[in-house]
Protein backbone atom coordinates (compact mmCIF):
# COMPACT_ATOMS: atom_id res chain seq x y z
CA UNK A 1 0.00 0.00 0.00
CA UNK A 2 1.16 3.35 -0.73
CA UNK A 3 -0.01 5.18 2.07
CA UNK A 4 3.02 7.97 2.57
CA UNK A 5 4.44 10.18 0.07
CA UNK A 6 7.09 12.65 -0.22
CA UNK A 7 7.01 15.29 -2.96
CA UNK A 8 10.18 17.31 -3.48
CA UNK A 9 9.25 21.02 -4.80
CA UNK A 10 10.96 23.84 -6.34
CA UNK A 11 10.20 27.20 -8.74
CA UNK A 12 11.08 25.16 -11.61
CA UNK A 13 7.89 25.44 -14.17
CA UNK A 14 7.54 21.08 -13.33
CA UNK A 15 6.72 22.12 -10.25
CA UNK A 16 2.69 22.58 -10.63
CA UNK A 17 2.27 19.36 -12.83
CA UNK A 18 4.54 17.31 -10.07
CA UNK A 19 2.38 19.04 -7.08
CA UNK A 20 -1.24 18.12 -8.99
CA UNK A 21 0.39 14.18 -9.85
CA UNK A 22 1.43 13.99 -5.75
CA UNK A 23 -2.15 15.15 -4.89
CA UNK A 24 -4.36 12.70 -7.17
CA UNK A 25 -1.45 9.97 -5.97
CA UNK A 26 -2.42 10.80 -2.21
CA UNK A 27 -6.07 10.72 -3.00
CA UNK A 28 -6.12 7.75 -5.51
CA UNK A 29 -4.34 6.02 -2.45
CA UNK A 30 -5.55 7.65 0.89
CA UNK A 31 -2.19 8.97 1.67
CA UNK A 32 -0.67 11.21 3.55
CA UNK A 33 1.67 13.67 1.54
CA UNK A 34 4.61 15.48 2.51
CA UNK A 35 6.34 18.87 0.16
CA UNK A 36 9.96 19.24 0.95
CA UNK A 37 12.04 21.75 -0.31
CA UNK A 38 15.82 22.72 -0.35
CA UNK A 39 16.26 26.33 1.61
CA UNK A 40 19.60 25.92 -0.22
CA UNK A 41 18.23 25.59 -4.00
CA UNK A 42 18.88 28.96 -6.04
CA UNK A 43 15.51 30.70 -7.53
CA UNK A 44 15.53 30.29 -11.40
CA UNK A 45 15.05 34.16 -11.59
CA UNK A 46 18.06 35.18 -9.09
CA UNK A 47 20.49 37.79 -10.36
CA UNK A 48 24.18 37.45 -9.86
CA UNK A 49 24.68 38.73 -6.35
CA UNK A 50 26.92 38.00 -3.43
CA UNK A 51 26.01 34.69 -1.73
CA UNK A 52 24.12 36.00 1.53
CA UNK A 53 21.65 37.89 -0.74
CA UNK A 54 20.96 34.79 -3.00
CA UNK A 55 20.72 32.57 0.21
CA UNK A 56 17.72 34.95 1.92
CA UNK A 57 16.21 34.68 -1.70
CA UNK A 58 16.35 31.06 -1.57
CA UNK A 59 14.96 30.56 1.93
CA UNK A 60 12.22 33.15 0.83
CA UNK A 61 11.46 31.19 -2.58
CA UNK A 62 11.20 28.15 0.27
CA UNK A 63 8.67 29.18 2.00
CA UNK A 64 6.73 30.79 -0.82
CA UNK A 65 6.92 27.15 -2.29
CA UNK A 66 5.59 25.70 0.71
CA UNK A 67 3.02 28.06 1.66
CA UNK A 68 1.60 27.54 -2.28
CA UNK A 69 1.60 23.41 -1.68
CA UNK A 70 -0.14 23.85 1.19
CA UNK A 71 -2.41 25.50 -0.14
CA UNK A 72 -3.13 23.20 -2.89
CA UNK A 73 -2.98 20.22 -0.16
CA UNK A 74 -5.56 21.80 1.42
CA UNK A 75 -8.22 22.69 -1.08
CA UNK A 76 -8.11 19.17 -1.90
CA UNK A 77 -8.67 18.46 1.82
CA UNK A 78 -5.12 16.28 2.02
CA UNK A 79 -3.66 15.72 5.15
CA UNK A 80 -0.09 17.18 4.35
CA UNK A 81 3.02 18.37 6.13
CA UNK A 82 5.95 20.22 4.97
CA UNK A 83 9.73 19.93 5.02
CA UNK A 84 12.13 22.25 4.60
CA UNK A 85 15.65 20.85 4.21
CA UNK A 86 19.09 22.94 5.39
CA UNK A 87 22.27 22.61 4.39
CA UNK A 88 24.85 22.89 0.99
CA UNK A 89 24.08 20.76 -1.79
CA UNK A 90 25.72 17.56 -0.64
CA UNK A 91 24.58 17.87 3.02
CA UNK A 92 20.96 18.38 1.89
CA UNK A 93 21.05 15.11 -0.97
CA UNK A 94 21.74 13.18 2.25
CA UNK A 95 19.51 14.53 4.29
CA UNK A 96 16.17 14.20 1.70
CA UNK A 97 17.83 10.25 0.90
CA UNK A 98 17.38 9.67 5.04
CA UNK A 99 13.94 11.04 4.77
CA UNK A 100 12.65 9.43 2.16
CA UNK A 101 13.17 5.54 4.13
CA UNK A 102 10.08 6.58 5.74
CA UNK A 103 8.01 7.44 2.83
CA UNK A 104 6.18 4.54 0.54
CA UNK A 105 6.90 6.67 -2.52
CA UNK A 106 9.65 9.67 -3.34
CA UNK A 107 8.62 12.01 -6.27
CA UNK A 108 11.46 14.33 -7.82
CA UNK A 109 11.64 15.86 -10.83
CA UNK A 110 14.28 15.05 -13.91
CA UNK A 111 17.01 16.79 -14.15
CA UNK A 112 17.02 19.87 -16.37
CA UNK A 113 20.21 20.52 -18.56
CA UNK A 114 19.15 24.27 -19.29
CA UNK A 115 19.13 25.33 -15.48
CA UNK A 116 22.01 26.27 -13.81
CA UNK A 117 21.13 23.56 -11.17
CA UNK A 118 21.16 20.63 -13.57
CA UNK A 119 24.57 19.00 -11.49
CA UNK A 120 23.10 19.60 -8.12
CA UNK A 121 19.96 17.55 -9.21
CA UNK A 122 21.72 15.08 -10.86
CA UNK A 123 23.58 14.08 -7.57
CA UNK A 124 19.98 14.81 -5.37
CA UNK A 125 18.66 11.84 -7.69
CA UNK A 126 21.79 9.61 -6.87
CA UNK A 127 21.49 10.22 -3.22
CA UNK A 128 17.81 9.54 -2.80
CA UNK A 129 17.81 6.33 -5.26
CA UNK A 130 21.21 4.87 -3.22
CA UNK A 131 20.63 5.89 0.21
CA UNK A 132 16.71 6.19 0.55
CA UNK A 133 15.70 2.63 -0.18
CA UNK A 134 12.54 3.50 -1.63
CA UNK A 135 10.48 4.22 -4.85
CA UNK A 136 11.06 7.13 -6.54
CA UNK A 137 8.67 8.03 -9.69
CA UNK A 138 10.54 10.81 -11.72
CA UNK A 139 8.37 13.61 -13.18
CA UNK A 140 9.55 15.32 -16.48
CA UNK A 141 11.48 18.88 -16.15
CA UNK A 142 8.81 19.97 -19.26
CA UNK A 143 5.78 18.79 -17.05
CA UNK A 144 3.51 16.08 -17.50
CA UNK A 145 -0.13 15.70 -17.13
CA UNK A 146 -0.61 11.82 -17.28
CA UNK A 147 -2.40 11.49 -14.18
CA UNK A 148 -4.45 9.25 -13.24
CA UNK A 149 -1.80 6.64 -14.42
CA UNK A 150 -3.78 4.29 -16.30
CA UNK A 151 -0.80 2.82 -18.59
CA UNK A 152 2.07 1.64 -17.72
CA UNK A 153 5.11 -0.26 -19.34
CA UNK A 154 7.57 -2.47 -17.59
CA UNK A 155 10.90 -2.22 -19.07
CA UNK A 156 11.84 -5.53 -17.62
CA UNK A 157 15.59 -7.37 -17.97
CA UNK A 158 14.98 -9.85 -15.43
CA UNK A 159 17.70 -8.25 -13.60
CA UNK A 160 17.48 -7.65 -9.45
CA UNK A 161 16.93 -3.50 -10.21
CA UNK A 162 14.05 -3.46 -12.12
CA UNK A 163 12.30 -6.43 -9.79
CA UNK A 164 12.68 -4.35 -6.83
CA UNK A 165 10.93 -1.66 -9.26
CA UNK A 166 7.76 -3.45 -10.40
CA UNK A 167 7.40 -4.99 -6.59
CA UNK A 168 7.54 -1.22 -5.30
CA UNK A 169 5.22 -0.31 -7.66
CA UNK A 170 2.54 -2.98 -7.04
CA UNK A 171 0.38 -0.91 -5.58
CA UNK A 172 0.34 1.42 -8.52
CA UNK A 173 0.18 -1.56 -11.10
CA UNK A 174 -3.13 -2.78 -9.44
CA UNK A 175 -5.30 0.02 -9.83
CA UNK A 176 -4.04 0.39 -13.38
CA UNK A 177 -6.25 0.14 -16.53
CA UNK A 178 -2.95 -1.41 -18.83
CA UNK A 179 -0.03 -3.21 -18.06
CA UNK A 180 1.95 -4.47 -20.49
CA UNK A 181 5.83 -6.08 -20.02
CA UNK A 182 8.39 -5.04 -22.39
CA UNK A 183 11.52 -7.37 -23.22
CA UNK A 184 14.03 -5.74 -25.61
CA UNK A 185 16.15 -8.50 -27.20
CA UNK A 186 19.18 -7.31 -27.59
CA UNK A 187 22.40 -8.40 -28.81
CA UNK A 188 24.11 -8.18 -25.69
CA UNK A 189 20.79 -10.25 -23.93
CA UNK A 190 20.84 -12.91 -26.81
CA UNK A 191 24.64 -13.60 -25.93
CA UNK A 192 25.08 -14.39 -23.16
CA UNK A 193 21.59 -16.00 -23.19
CA UNK A 194 20.08 -14.38 -20.36
CA UNK A 195 17.01 -16.07 -18.90
CA UNK A 196 14.50 -13.33 -18.33
CA UNK A 197 11.83 -15.11 -17.46
CA UNK A 198 9.12 -12.96 -18.62
CA UNK A 199 6.37 -15.57 -18.35
CA UNK A 200 6.98 -16.01 -14.66
CA UNK A 201 6.40 -12.28 -14.03
CA UNK A 202 2.94 -12.37 -15.40
CA UNK A 203 1.46 -15.25 -13.73
CA UNK A 204 3.44 -13.57 -10.78
CA UNK A 205 1.70 -10.52 -11.45
CA UNK A 206 -1.56 -12.08 -11.67
CA UNK A 207 -1.62 -13.39 -8.58
CA UNK A 208 -1.44 -10.28 -7.68
CA UNK A 209 -4.41 -9.79 -9.16
CA UNK A 210 -2.55 -7.81 -12.03
CA UNK A 211 -3.88 -8.64 -15.65
CA UNK A 212 -0.17 -7.98 -17.53
CA UNK A 213 0.43 -8.22 -21.41
CA UNK A 214 3.95 -8.99 -22.78
CA UNK A 215 5.86 -7.97 -25.14
CA UNK A 216 9.14 -8.90 -26.93
CA UNK A 217 10.77 -6.23 -29.50
CA UNK A 218 13.93 -6.93 -31.58
CA UNK A 219 16.15 -3.96 -31.47
CA UNK A 220 17.55 -4.13 -35.00
CA UNK A 221 19.72 -1.38 -35.00
CA UNK A 222 18.36 0.76 -32.44
CA UNK A 223 19.21 1.14 -28.65
CA UNK A 224 17.53 -0.40 -26.37
CA UNK A 225 16.83 3.60 -24.93
CA UNK A 226 15.07 4.40 -28.57
CA UNK A 227 13.01 1.29 -28.56
CA UNK A 228 11.65 1.93 -25.20
CA UNK A 229 11.28 5.74 -25.87
CA UNK A 230 9.18 4.45 -29.06
CA UNK A 231 6.94 2.37 -27.08
CA UNK A 232 6.50 4.84 -24.62
CA UNK A 233 5.05 7.37 -27.54
CA UNK A 234 3.41 4.55 -29.40
CA UNK A 235 1.00 3.10 -26.90
CA UNK A 236 0.36 6.54 -25.04
CA UNK A 237 2.61 5.24 -21.60
CA UNK A 238 1.13 7.18 -18.56
CA UNK A 239 4.25 5.44 -16.13
CA UNK A 240 7.50 4.01 -17.10
CA UNK A 241 9.21 1.30 -14.40
CA UNK A 242 12.36 0.78 -14.93
CA UNK A 243 15.67 -0.40 -13.16
CA UNK A 244 18.09 2.16 -12.10
CA UNK A 245 21.70 0.29 -12.46
CA UNK A 246 23.36 -2.98 -13.26
CA UNK A 247 25.96 -2.95 -10.58
CA UNK A 248 24.74 -1.75 -7.30
CA UNK A 249 27.79 -1.66 -5.49
CA UNK A 250 29.45 1.03 -7.34
CA UNK A 251 27.74 4.53 -6.52
CA UNK A 252 29.03 5.37 -10.32
CA UNK A 253 26.78 2.70 -11.38
CA UNK A 254 23.71 3.75 -9.96
CA UNK A 255 22.53 5.13 -13.18
CA UNK A 256 23.15 2.55 -15.90
CA UNK A 257 23.47 3.82 -19.81
CA UNK A 258 19.97 2.97 -21.02
CA UNK A 259 18.47 4.62 -17.86
CA UNK A 260 20.65 7.60 -18.17
CA UNK A 261 19.26 7.76 -21.69
CA UNK A 262 15.95 7.49 -20.93
CA UNK A 263 16.27 9.69 -17.74
CA UNK A 264 18.10 12.68 -19.82
CA UNK A 265 14.71 12.32 -22.32
CA UNK A 266 11.86 11.72 -20.62
CA UNK A 267 8.33 12.13 -22.07
CA UNK A 268 6.35 10.23 -19.15
CA UNK A 269 7.42 9.72 -15.70
CA UNK A 270 9.49 7.19 -14.73
CA UNK A 271 9.80 4.56 -11.75
CA UNK A 272 12.63 3.38 -10.39
CA UNK A 273 14.23 1.64 -7.23
CA UNK A 274 17.43 0.93 -6.19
Amino acid sequence: MIKDILVFLDDGKSNHDRVNSAVELAIRHGANLTGAVLASMKPVHAPAADEKAVARMGERMAEKTLDHFSTVARDARLEASTLTIYGDSAASAVKLAHYARNYDLVILRQPNPARDNYARMQELAKQVLLLGGRPVYFMPYTGSSKTPVQRVLIAWDGTPSVSRSVHDAIPLLRKAKDVCILVVESKKQQTEKQEVLVESLVKHLQHHEIKACMRKVNPGANSVSAVIQNQVSEHNVDLLIMGGHGTPTLKQKVFGTVTKNLLSSMIAPVLMSN
